[in-house]
C-alpha cells in the first residue's frame, strides 16, 4: 500500500491532467509593477511609484511527465509606470504651493501580452493538496505607445500664465523578454483544481521604457536634466482554475 501511495503521489501531474481535470485553465493574477532607475536623487526630479496592474489570461497545460506540468499561456498585463514630481516650490516659483498636487502622472497607460511557457513541479502533501514550484519564459508584446513625449505645467500666479516645467521623452520597445518563477498550492476540489501562487515577473536583458526628463524653466531660468528606466517587472498573486473533466461533461448535458 505504501509503494501504492508514493507511485501514485510521484505521478501527480500525469494523473491530475490525463485523468480529472481539463488542460485549460483561467488564470486571475492582481499584480503590482514596480517602480524604475533615476539618474539624479536630488530635488528636482522623478519618482516612480508600484502601481496596481490587473492581468487575466489561459494557460494549456499540454504535457506531463510524473511530477512534472509543462503549460503554455497569454496573459493580459496593464503597464501603467506612474511617478511623481519631487519639486521644491522655490524651484517652481510660481507664487503658490504645488507640492501636495505633482503626483501620480502615467507615463503610459496599455496592456502587454504575455506569451509564456512554463515547467511546474507538484510535491504532494495530502491527496488533495499539492506544493508547486514554477520556472518559465515569456514573450512580452506591448499593444500601443511606443516613443512619445510628456509634457507637466502648472500655472504660474506670479504673472497668471501657464508655465511648463517638465518636458519627459520616451523611448519604448514594443517586444522584450522576461522570466518568471512561483511558489504556490493547489486544491483538488470537486469541481475543479485551485492553484494559488506567489509569483515574481522580471524583464531580460533590456528596459521596456527609457527616456530622458528635463526640468525647465526653474528660478534664474535654470534647466536640470536626467534619465530613467522603468523596469517592467511584476510582483503578485496568481489564481489558476481547471474545471473538473466530469463537471464539464455534466454541465453541457444540462
Amino acid at each position: 500500500m505504501i509503494a501504492f501511495s508514493n507511485l501514485i503521489y510521484s505521478q501527480e501531474a500525469e494523473r491530475l491532467f490525463k485523468e480529472d481535470y481539463s488542460k485549460i485553465g483561467v488564470v486571475l493574477q492582481p499584480a503590482m509593477l514596480k517602480g524604475a532607475y533615476v539618474s539624479q536623487n536630488t530635488s528636482p526630479t522623478i519618482d516612480f511609484v508600484n502601481t496596481f496592474s490587473p492581468q487575466f489570461g489561459f494557460v494549456y497545460n499540454f504535457a506531463q511527465y510524473k511530477n512534472f506540468n509543462f503549460k503554455t499561456g497569454i496573459i493580459a498585463k496593464g503597464f501603467r509606470p506612474s511617478f511623481d514630481i519631487i519639486i521644491s516650490n522655490e524651484d517652481i516659483n510660481a507664487g503658490y504651493d504645488y507640492s501636495a498636487e505633482l503626483t501620480q502622472f502615467d507615463l503610459s497607460n496599455q496592456y502587454v501580452l504575455s506569451e509564456s511557457i512554463k515547467a511546474e513541479y507538484f510535491y504532494s502533501l495530502s491527496n488533495k493538496l499539492n506544493i508547486v514550484l514554477g520556472a518559465g519564459v515569456s514573450l512580452d508584446i506591448r499593444t500601443g505607445g511606443g516613443n512619445d513625449m510628456l509634457f507637466v505645467g502648472v500655472n504660474d500666479f506670479n504673472t497668471n500664465e501657464y508655465k511648463r516645467i517638465l518636458i519627459i521623452d520616451s523611448n519604448e520597445q514594443q517586444i522584450t523578454g522576461s522570466t518568471d518563477i512561483s511558489l504556490g498550492l493547489n486544491y483538488k476540489a470537486k469541481f475543479g483544481l485551485i492553484q494559488f501562487e506567489v509569483f515574481n515577473n522580471s524583464q531580460l536583458l533590456s528596459y521596456p521604457k527609457t527616456g530622458i526628463y528635463q526640468f525647465v524653466n526653474l528660478k534664474n531660468n535654470q534647466t536640470k536634466t536626467g534619465v530613467y528606466n522603468v523596469k517592467g517587472n511584476y510582483s503578485g498573486f496568481s489564481l489558476t482554475f481547471s474545471p473538473k473533466k466530469r463537471w464539464i461533461k455534466k454541465n453541457i448535458k444540462n
